[in-house]
Order: structure tokens, then C-alpha cells, then sequence
């Protein structure tokens, strides 16, 4: 899950990316995380905290619950790159190390060589369909 569907999750209760984290919450779906992936959360959500009316502390509180309930996983050393965005290769790389069959983002014309790599990229509200589909 990228670092966008998490920001919008915490500026709205009524989207789509915030029922992703309700859901991951009960325990509906995994999320996966490394240490790279958390650096770029901490970074974001710091920044961005006022606009979800956030202080830096409850920001960290958050990252700890994240890190906490994910499953952790380690980036391959030197990946091949395969987007047009450095900044995103980690993201698709955890995925691909990971072996998740999905990678949620509301980008996803950028992170769509990601099927490349057999994992389908999709948006919250898809997410949340395939999950009400399988349950």
C-alpha cells in the first residue's frame, strides 16, 4: 500500500482507502512493510500530520501500530528498475519480494510495469472489492 491511500485515509472517514485500513485493522488483509517503506510513511505523515489534524507523536503512534500488526520484509539488494520514478522501485520491489498478488495505490498508471512482475495493480476501492468478493 503506498504512502498516498494511507495520507488519505487519515483526511477522510468516508473513502475508500480509509475502509482499507478499517479492514486491515480487523484483520481482513495483510499489510507488508520494510524498513524503507516505513522511512518514506514517516516521512510523509509527518509532514503532511496538520492536515489531518495529527501531532508528530500520534504519527509515530500510528507507524508503531502499522509495524506491529505488517508482516516485515527485506528489499532485494540491487533490483533491477523497472519504473520511470526511482522513488516508487521500492514499493514495487517490497511487493515483488513479498509475493503479494496486489499493490494498492492511487497511482497507477506510474506503478503499472508492476504486472511485469505478476502482481496487479489496483486502487482502494478496487481492493475493497476483490475483498468483498472473497469473503
Amino acid at each position: 500500500m503506498d504512502t498516498n491511500v494511507v495520507v488519505a485515509a487519515l483526511r477522510s472517514t468516508h473513502g475508500a482507502s480509509y475502509g482499507l485500513l478499517r479492514l486491515w485493522r480487523e484483520m481482513e488483509w495483510k499489510l507488508v512493510l520494510s524498513n524503507t517503506l516505513v522511512t518514506e510513511y514517516e516521512e510523509i505523515l509527518v509532514r503532511e500530520s496538520r492536515s489531518f489534524y495529527l501531532s508528530p507523536a500520534e504519527v509515530q503512534d500510528l507507524l508503531d501500530a502499522l509495524c506491529v500488526l505488517a508482516e516485515q520484509h527485506s528489499l532485494p539488494e540491487r533490483p533491477l528498475p523497472i519504473l520511470t520514478d526511482p522513488d516508487d522501485e521500492p514499493l514495487v520491489h517490497l511487493a515483488a519480494a513479498a509475493r503479494v498478488p496486489y499493490l494498492i495505490t492511487h497511482n497507477i498508471r506510474h506503478l503499472a510495469p508492476a504486472k511485469q512482475l505478476g502482481i496487479e495493480v489496483v486502487t482502494p476501492g478496487q481492493f475493497l472489492g476483490i475483498l468483498k468478493k472473497t469473503a
